[in-house]
């Protein structure tokens, strides 16, 4: 397990140099091709069809609301990887204690990677990895069928005629960067995604290694940098 988060992670920190042109696509063209409609397993992800689909997701969001969608930013997108590098181990459940470690550098590591902008903020999350309800469930070892060998209900007892449970689903990559996009609008509490200011976009996803355990529902890590223009926001405010 360990070698396998090793080498996913590096997946997702390279991701920026993308060999797809999801991020010339825009939202409708990169939904409407089917591509995020697959589900992604653990032994089986795509960390830059990960990435963009919650970056095509966000501005599927944008546009319901009104705004303009983000456009993808290569400099933001190695500086949001270099973040996530510095914080790979830690928690994201307070998104918040993430954000205010960069607060003061944000800008000026932004504009030494050559972004233009005068406006970079960012948002952190940790979301569920999988389809999962909230019910009981229970793990499984000697199930070989799943990747997780979780369950819902109670375990069978060895007399239960019916010995079959139903296993918890793997999102598929659109249903997860939608329920991902869900939660970030509940977090960001100072409506940076939905901001006309906010014109610029990048994020990276990870998965937490310590959720990847047994009986534990396992999480995705997300960091999303935004970027725009300070006389914007003034204009917006």
């Amino acid at each position: 397990m360990g070698t396998f988060c090793f080498v996913l992670t590096i997946a997702l920190c390279l991701s920026f140099t993308t060999e797809h042109n999801y991020y010339e696509q825009s939202f409708e063209e990169f939904f409407a091709s089917g591509v995020a409609d697959k589900e992604f397993t653990l032994a089986d992800t795509d960390p830059e069809l990960l990435n963009a689909a919650v970056f095509h997701a966000v501005n599927e969001m944008r546009s319901q609301k009104g705004k303009l969608p983000f456009q993808y930013s290569p400099e933001l997108q190695k500086l949001v990887n270099v973040y996530l590098s510095k914080v790979e181990n830690k928690s994201f459940i307070s998104g918040e204690a993430i954000r205010k470690k960069f607060a003061k550098s944000i800008l000026k590591d932004a504009k030494e990677r050559g972004f233009k902008g005068t406006l970079v903020d960012l948002n952190a999350l940790q979301s569920q990895a999988i389809s999962y309800n909230n019910k009981i469930f229970f793990y499984n070892k000697k199930d070989i069928s799943t990747d997780l060998h979780l369950f819902y209900g109670e375990r069978p007892a060895k007399t239960d005629k019916n010995q079959e449970r139903e296993a918890i689903p793997f999102y598929t990559y659109k249903t997860f960067a939608e329920n991902a996009v869900a939660q970030l609008l509940k977090l960001d509490e100072e409506n940076k995604v939905t901001s006309k200011a906010y014109k610029f976009s990048a994020c990276v996803l990870q998965w937490d290694y310590n959720s990847l355990y047994k009986s534990r529902i396992p999480q995705i890590k997300m960091l999303q940098i935004v970027g725009g223009f300070q006389t914007d926001l003034i204009k917006e405010n």
